[in-house]
Order: structure tokens, then sequence, then C-alpha cells
């Protein structure tokens, strides 16, 4: 985790110096690249997102790629049957894409499919032995997101008019799971019964509703 925070580090600063050394007028200038890492999974989740948009007067492109993200109940960040079965999850990957139309220079909505990797295991357990993993499996999602961006220094005649922020709200329901019947029947150690675990939503409290707030950086082009 601190090796990616300091790449970003250093990559935030390249594009600060490429950014200053940039020319061009701004009537000239029609497209923006933006690379931004996200502010709650490292602080809630103890992993990582990164994320790199592409705006045009009218639309944005993007990919986001989450890794090594946790919920368990020492984090507080389980809920419903997970938590009460005593399990706790792990995510190595949350990627994909997203299109979306700007609806002013502030705001846009987006289309987002994404897939998900999950590793389910029992809470306090390390989740690296096999004897502690319940079950693994695939989720997909197509849900719709809007996200609020910021320059907050973008009249400044320096490189810090690139610092740019983006805050989200989304909704990223189901549409496809690996477990059989969107579920896995397992014989559950600590309760001493058998149980059953629903494939698990991506966002807060198990739910489909993720927020972010992430920070980076922006090159007009």
């Amino acid at each position: 985790m601190k090796k990616t925070n300091q790449l970003l580090f250093v990559t935030f600063i390249v594009l600060g110096t490429l950014h200053s050394s940039y020319s061009q007028s701004n009537s000239e200038k029609k497209y923006e690249l933006v690379l931004l890492a996200g502010t709650i999974q490292p602080f809630l989740l103890q992993g990582g997102n990164v994320e790199l948009d592409f705006y045009t007067k009218k639309m944005v492109f993007n990919y986001s790629h989450g890794f090594s993200l946790d919920m368990n109940s020492e984090l507080g960040t389980t809920a419903g049957d997970i938590k009460e079965q005593g399990l706790a999850l792990n995510i190595p990957y949350s990627s994909g894409f997203g299109i979306g139309y700007r609806l002013n220079k502030y705001f846009d909505i987006r289309v987002e499919p994404k897939m998900h990797k999950f590793k389910v295991y029992y809470d306090g357990f390390d989740n690296n032995i096999d004897g502690n993993l319940v079950t693994s499996y695939n989720t997909i999602t197509v849900g719709i997101g809007g996200y609020f961006r910021l320059k907050p220094f973008e009249n400044k005649e320096s490189w810090v008019n690139g610092i740019f922020t983006s805050t989200s709200l989304r909704y990223w329901p189901k549409v496809f799971t690996s477990l059989d019947g969107n579920k896995e029947e397992y014989f559950n150690r600590i309760s001493v019964s058998q149980e059953t675990h629903k494939a698990s939503n991506i966002g807060i409290a198990n739910t489909p509703i993720i927020f972010n707030l992430a920070v980076g950086y922006s090159i007009v082009f």
C-alpha cells in the first residue's frame, strides 16, 4: 500500500511538471485527462483505488481499478448475514469502465459496467489459508453514477491549478454472479450449523450504493 501511494505521488508531480510546461491557450484546449486516487479505500478498506478519466466537451470516459479491499468486524465494515455468520470479505479487485454525459462544467452522469472478485473467509483468520476460505466468486454489476468534479485552484497561474477532486454517488446492482443460484451453502464452523452465504453487493453495508471522494491531477490540452 505504501509503495502504491508513493507511485501515485510521483505520478502527480510528473503530471504537474508537464502541465506547467504546456503553454497552449485555454481557448484552444478541448480535452482533459485526469488521474485520480480514491480516499475511502485506503482509510476504510485498507486497499486502494485508481481512476483515469478522459473528458471531452460533452462526454467522459473512464477506467477505475480497486484492489486489496477488506471488509471485516475489526474495520466495522461488515453487515447483515455476513456479520451474523462471523465472515469477512477480501476483494482482490473491483474493476471496470464508465461512459458518461456532462450536464455542466461540474457534474456528469455515467453508465458503469464493473467486475468484482470476492473471497469469503472466517472473520479474524488469515484469508490466505485454504482452511479459512468459505468460498470465492465473481460478480458483474451494471449501474449508474453521479460525479461532482471541482478544481479548487484552477485560476492559479501555476502547476497547482491541475489539482482535481471528484465526489461520487453510485448505484451498482448485480447482474451476474458465478455462484449457482447466487448463493453458497456451507457448514459454518463458528455457528456449528448449516448456513447460506448470498453473493455480496459491492457497496456500503452490503448494498449496491457506493460513495467515494477522489483526489488527483488534471491536464487540459
